[in-house]
């Protein structure tokens, strides 16, 4: 997928087949992770998964191409809110400060499922590598992002594709933290992000 700037097209209602569709989806997703967690991702089969939400292993296969991918439901929909909150700061501001408030807001309403996930994380390989081929649909929404405010050049797409790299690895490495520890993963990625690109010419000048 090819992150693109938010449209008003966003702001559509869905119809009743595809809001039950949606209700579906997520059904699968939350029995799946239950699952996984209960009893094991390797324990764990897209048949039972598929029964648990009253529904067939062919239905599965409609909304997930895989089992790693039930754990991931709303992906496309967390990568756009995330675009349109980019793009939701003034023209002159700093692109690095919007960067910081977009990832922070990002962590509200965190769901209890996606906690469970990222404890998972650690203890299946599937699941590490679907949640890598996701996290560069973020890397791609940030360089382009950093891109249009700087400028194209050379110089700007190996900065914005450092930057894009370095800021999800610090958002991944706080949320499976989260997960195993119990941290607070949004005060430790804003602190993380904060050394990382707070700098003296944000702040006003002491010498006026």
């Amino acid at each position: 997928m090819e992150p693109v700037a938010p449209s008003k097209k966003a702001d559509r209602q869905p119809t009743s087949r595809e809001q039950q569709r949606l209700e579906t989806r997520r059904s699968l997703a939350e029995h799946a992770i239950r699952l996984f967690s209960e009893q094991g991702y390797y324990e764990t089969t897209v048949e039972e998964i598929a029964a648990a939400a009253g529904v067939s292993a062919r239905t599965f296969f409609l909304h997930f191409p895989t089992k790693a991918a039930a754990a991931f439901p709303d992906h496309d929909a967390r990568v756009q809110d995330f675009i349109t909150r980019l793009h939701a700061g003034a023209p002159h501001t700093n692109p690095l400060s919007q960067l910081r408030s977009a990832l922070d807001t990002g962590f509200e309403g965190e769901s209890p499922s996606r906690l469970v996930r990222y404890r998972l994380l650690s203890e299946v390989p599937e699941l590490r590598d679907e949640d890598a081929r996701t996290d560069r649909d973020y890397e791609k929404a940030i360089a382009a992002y950093l891109i249009l405010h700087w400028g194209e050049s050379i110089e700007t797409e190996v900065r914005a594709n450092a930057i894009a790299n370095a800021v999800i690895g610090v958002v991944r490495a706080t949320l499976s933290a989260g997960g195993a520890y119990g941290i607070d993963p949004r005060a430790a990625t804003a602190e993380i992000l904060w050394r990382m690109f707070g700098s003296p010419f944000e702040d006003p000048l002491h010498s006026v």
